[in-house]
């Protein structure tokens, strides 16, 4: 094991011994309280059940009113009680839905500041309205976030009649074309606002550059014109004081996207010349591995050799001097890096003639992003299409600052014990896992692997026309658009009826996965598109067996492992699940090749197949590239307290 491997191992030993102690001191304190909360929350409800709706209005605007006002510890669990109850009762009525005891304990630990860890389908959308009614009680107001738009409407629009019937008003931040200031000021001003993460993010950064750039911003200003008996002109800013947030899926908000900053940028002026780019394509490709050049793909790094940097220089005249923006160098390394590391649907798709970015860990596109430094013009040059101005950037936070401005946040996702440590670190948040309200019944089938993609493939298949045979839903879990289209390919050539969720459908997902649960359906889905949507069965497709989930290749993540497998066999429903590996994965080729050469000359049998006992070198690879990934997170959070300290000192 390496040296830092060794570290990284002891760093990540104390810190779960530091936060499994946290944890159980956390739970050793609230767990007695629990159930006498939970005891009382009824009690409370049953006295609300013959209320009028107007009872609970003035019962909710009375705990309101209230609430700024208590100090002791116990007034506090006391009101907040009463609050869980309140929500309950409005949510019989207004929903149908009536809380349960599981999704009141999650409520709980929302509102003490922990993770909640809920099994997927256990119900957080309803846990979630517990503690935002809570939170919402100080004026404040309250973000809930989640991971994109259609949830953030979906879930806005299952709370409202809860919250209308409580007196409490909550809004939906606006995105794109709607996104007008106006309106934006309008949700914000609500009690409780949803919205995705990354557009909390970017208005907060909005509302800096604008408090900046504001000619009347600074304290010794304000003091001018009120000497002067003239009005205070306001900075046109949209956010209040970031005061509550609760993160829906935050793992995947604080982790996995935590090596993308939001970044605002703005375009630069004057077109753009795709002369570089291509010249440095044309001379990219000329070069020669190993001589010319170096590769480190778990960086995603090019680094030039001497002779590399004398050959890219040789033919001075081919070198568009006056076009460039910045070292040739640096855009002969782009275009190397667009074409070993940036695949076509993979890391992108090229929709209406321009490169779109397809997040690696949900899957969905992003059309309003782009890579940086040049990056993305380079791809662009690679695909053939426009190559669009380049963007300079105004601002940039990282998930983890921005979150961290927040006097409270909490979360909820259903894989976050891997990540316990983590959250403990970085935010202080311990994780709390939430009993299931009814026993699972899962059937976790043993993983198969094979030599290569093709004997996996053919496998993958058979399994398929078995089960749609007997009228079992398939939801077969894919890393890549290639990877989806390669098996829906060969599923057309058998003739069986199938459907693809990727990046390149992602305006139509809700309906796509809804068919999911059906009996005979087969889905196909690059990564974790449709995470957070329901699955519903049909009687004839439980009766088959439940939803079976094939998961293809390993993920970099356990826990995107997990939130797959978690799709099948929700609330108590029947459901099975398998893996299905090969000596080509991608995680293989690019951190272990050389335990990919080692499982191609170990002897298989006639169907390509492998014996189980590999699994385990599966296993290795995985968490080494958890730990890389670590450590990437580390060196950014560091990089951030230093680059926050750098500001208050120059601040100062």
């Amino acid at each position: 094991m390496s040296s830092f491997l060794a570290q990284y191992d002891k760093l990540a030993f104390l810190q779960g011994s530091v936060h499994s102690l946290a944890r159980s001191l956390f739970r050793e304190r609230h767990a007695s309280d629990e159930e006498g909360a939970l005891a009382r929350i009824e009690e409370i409800g049953r006295s609300l059940r013959e209320g009028s709706d107007s009872v609970l209005r003035e019962a909710a605007a009375e705990l309101k009113l209230g609430w700024g006002e208590t100090r002791n510890p116990r007034d506090r669990h006391r009101d907040t009680e009463i609050a869980f109850a309140l929500v309950r009762e409005a949510s019989r009525r207004a929903t149908g839905l009536f809380p349960y005891p599981e999704q009141l304990l999650a409520g709980l630990a929302l509102v003490r500041g922990g993770i909640a860890e809920m099994a997927t389908g256990e119900g957080k959308t309803l846990a979630i309205l517990l503690p935002a009614f809570v939170f919402s009680l100080s004026g404040k107001g309250v973000h809930v976030v989640t991971v994109n738009r259609y949830l953030a409407e979906r879930d806005h629009a299952f709370s409202k009649p809860v919250f209308d019937l409580l007196g409490v008003s909550v809004g939906l931040l606006p995105e794109g074309m709607d996104g007008t200031p106006e309106k934006k000021r309008e949700a914000y001003a609500c009690d409780i606002t949803y919205g995705v993460g990354y557009e909390f993010g970017f208005d907060y950064m909005r509302d800096q550059l604008a408090l900046m750039r504001h000619p009347h911003g600074a304290p010794v200003d304000e003091l001018r014109q009120a000497l002067r008996g003239a009005p205070a002109v306001p900075a046109p800013t949209c956010q209040r004081k970031l005061a509550y947030a609760i993160i829906d899926e935050v793992d995947s908000v604080l982790i996995d996207e935590a090596g993308c900053p939001l970044l605002i940028s703005e375009v630069s002026k004057g077109p753009e010349s795709s002369l570089p780019y291509r010249c440095a394509l044309e001379l990219a490709r000329r070069l020669h591995e190993g001589a010319h050049f170096h590769i480190d793909r778990h960086r995603r790094a090019v680094e030039l050799t001497e002779e590399g940097r004398t050959a890219i220089h040789l033919e001075p005249g081919s070198i568009p001097r006056e076009e460039l923006k910045r070292p040739w160098e640096t855009y002969v390394r782009n275009a190397l890096k667009a074409d070993h590391f940036f695949h076509r649907d993979e890391h992108y798709v090229v929709i209406d003639e321009q490169v779109v970015i397809v997040d690696e860990f949900t899957g969905r596109r992003f059309a309003d992003r782009t890579w940086r430094e040049g990056l993305h013009q380079a791809v662009e040059s690679k695909e053939g299409v426009e190559v669009r101005a380049e963007n300079s950037s105004a601002a940039s936070i990282t998930r983890q600052r921005y979150f961290a401005l927040y006097d409270t946040i909490c979360g909820l996702t259903g894989t976050a014990s891997e990540s316990s440590g983590e959250f403990w670190r970085f935010f202080r948040m311990p994780v709390v896992t939430i009993p299931l309200h009814r026993p699972c019944r899962r059937v976790m089938l043993p993983d198969r692997i094979f030599v290569n993609h093709e004997a996996m493939d053919e496998a993958i298949l058979e399994d398929i026309r078995q089960r749609h045979k007997k009228g079992q839903p398939v939801l077969v879990g894919t890393r890549t658009i290639r990877d989806s289209e390669r098996l829906s390919g060969k599923l057309a050539l058998l003739e069986i009826p199938h459907r693809v969720l990727s990046a390149k459908q992602d305006a139509e997902e809700d309906a796509i996965v809804a068919t999911a649960g059906e009996a005979r359906s087969v889905l196909i889905a690059t990564n974790m598109a449709g995470r957070g949507t329901h699955i519903s069965l049909s009687p004839e497709a439980e009766a088959a067996g439940g939803l079976h989930v094939i998961a293809v290749e390993r993920n970099e993540s356990v826990r995107i492992d997990r939130q797959l497998i978690g799709r099948g066999a929700r609330q108590g429903q029947p459901g099975s699940a398998q893996s299905f590996l090969s000596a080509d994965d991608a995680i293989l080729q690019t951190y272990a090749p050389a335990v990919a050469a080692k499982l191609r000359d170990m002897p298989a049998d006639a169907r390509g197949e492998l014996p189980g006992k590999v699994k385990s070198l599966f296993d290795d690879v995985q968490r080494k590239v958890e730990r890389l990934r670590y450590e990437g997170r580390l060196r950014m959070a560091e990089r951030d307290k230093w680059l926050e300290e750098t500001r208050q000192a120059i601040a100062t």
